[in-house]
């Protein structure tokens, strides 16, 4: 249990450390309109949100 717990934990840093760039390298992109720009970094949350779930369900005793 605490080695899925550890590796859960790890999986969050790494989720959020790879969102955060993207989301970064999004709002420096020139090239990229406004609105766009938004609704792209906030695809990029819901799909890490989503990673982490689906890594965090097995702990709850959900199969996957």
């Amino acid at each position: 249990m605490i080695e899925a717990l550890i590796a859960l934990a790890i999986t969050i840093l790494v989720v959020g450390l790879i969102a955060g760039l993207v989301i970064f390298l999004i709002r420096r992109a020139p090239f990229i309109p406004a609105p766009f720009g938004q609704w792209a970094e906030y695809v990029v949350i819901v799909i890490a949100v989503l990673i982490i779930l689906l890594r965090a369900l097995p702990l709850l005793g959900v199969s996957v």
